[in-house]
């Protein structure tokens, strides 16, 4: 019987070989504190990296707060990704931060790695982008509960889309997808930000859904302000040219320069085993030489070390880096002989 405790939430794993009453038995005589139990029907769906769940027993809720290493996560199991199971991950992962580093968590969630990297080292700040509305808005509150607002930065958005823009995006900040279903996702998560950023759209039932996400500031990216029909709704627009955008703020009147990809980390963590390879492009710009990335990747066991090798080779030919592996640490098995997987490596040296 494979279950996850998240909480006072059991998430039962399939396949089940008894009828789920008999599950539902057994969790409630050995633990007394539960009071929902949910059983898992899907893997992770996109986007969010959610799996879909049904409702064995219990209370009608699927909000909890989830105690770990002496921290608490405020979640929501049906509508953020969250695994107990990666606790002690997150503390081997946090107890290597050298003091002052500047890090960068990429499918941040709910925060937990950069709760943990803070409440555990002294980083100087710990960025946390992830797509996720709903993740963002309990990730919030999760740096709130645990005491940590000085040095945490989270950032709604696409790991691909915010990384070039980064230097734009402060605490509680935005790139909102221009998708009708992700804007609606946005508003009904209730988050309220300091900043937001849009694409601009030929829908004007998506721009209006749009101007209804609470913010502070509001931006528009186009490299042709001409071509919108109303662009001083806004409180400005970011022109994106070769290695450089610029920021033009209307009511100030004035003009910001900065550096695509502009700022720069001594350690990225990447924990999304499926694809985080595939965001390589996007995380090399802003390591480091000399700085460290943890990435996660699924392997088989006889695939150990050699297809870590074969992934940073590819990469780096790719993208013009040079790297040193320095651990390779199975944090889980997901199937027999399967592992999830963390390869921790060095950038030697980067041509970007």
């Amino acid at each position: 019987m494979a279950f996850d405790i998240v909480g006072d939430i059991v998430i039962l794993k399939p396949p089940l070989k008894y009828p789920p009453e008999e599950y539902v038995k057994k969790i409630l005589e050995k633990h007394k504190f539960v009071r929902v139990i949910l059983l898992q029907q899907t893997d992770v769906q996109p986007p969010y990296r959610v799996p879909e769940y049904k409702v064995l027993w219990g209370e009608n809720r699927t909000e909890t707060i989830h105690k770990e290493f002496g921290l608490k996560f405020k979640v929501d199991v049906v509508r953020t990704y969250y695994s107990p199971r990666l606790s002690n991950e997150r503390y081997r992962i946090a107890k290597m931060i050298g003091d002052g580093e500047r890090v960068l968590v990429m499918f941040a969630g709910v925060n937990p790695y950069a709760i943990y990297i803070v409440k555990f080292a002294r980083p100087k700040v710990v960025y946390s982008i992830e797509l996720n509305p709903f993740a963002v808005k309990y990730g919030l509150e999760n740096v709130e509960i645990n005491k940590v607002q000085n040095k945490i930065i989270t950032i709604l958005g696409d790991v691909r889309k915010v990384p070039p823009l980064i230097s734009l995006f402060g605490n509680k900040s935005g790139y909102i997808h221009s998708e009708e279903t992700y804007i609606l996702d946005t508003l009904s998560s209730g988050i309220v930000l300091n900043l937001s950023v849009i694409e601009p759209c030929a829908d004007y039932r998506i721009q209006e859904l749009y101007d209804k996400i609470p913010a502070g500031k509001k931006y528009i990216v186009t490299n042709n302000i001409g071509s919108l029909e109303n662009p001083y709704k806004y409180n400005g627009f970011v022109r994106i040219d070769r290695n450089k955008f610029y920021v033009y703020n209307f009511n100030e009147n004035v003009v910001e320069e900065y550096k695509l990809f502009g700022e720069m980390f001594d350690r990225i963590i990447m924990p999304l085993p499926r694809e985080a390879d595939t965001f390589l492009d996007v995380a090399i710009p802003l390591i480091k030489e000399n700085g460290i990335i943890h990435l996660y990747q699924f392997m088989f066991e006889d695939e150990i070390p050699e297809k870590a090798n074969e992934i940073l080779d590819k990469y780096a030919s790719l993208l013009g880096f040079e790297y040193k592996i320095l651990n390779i640490k199975k944090v889980g098995d997901i199937a027999p002989r399967q592992y999830r997987v963390c390869i921790d490596f060095e950038i030697t040296k980067k041509d970007c």
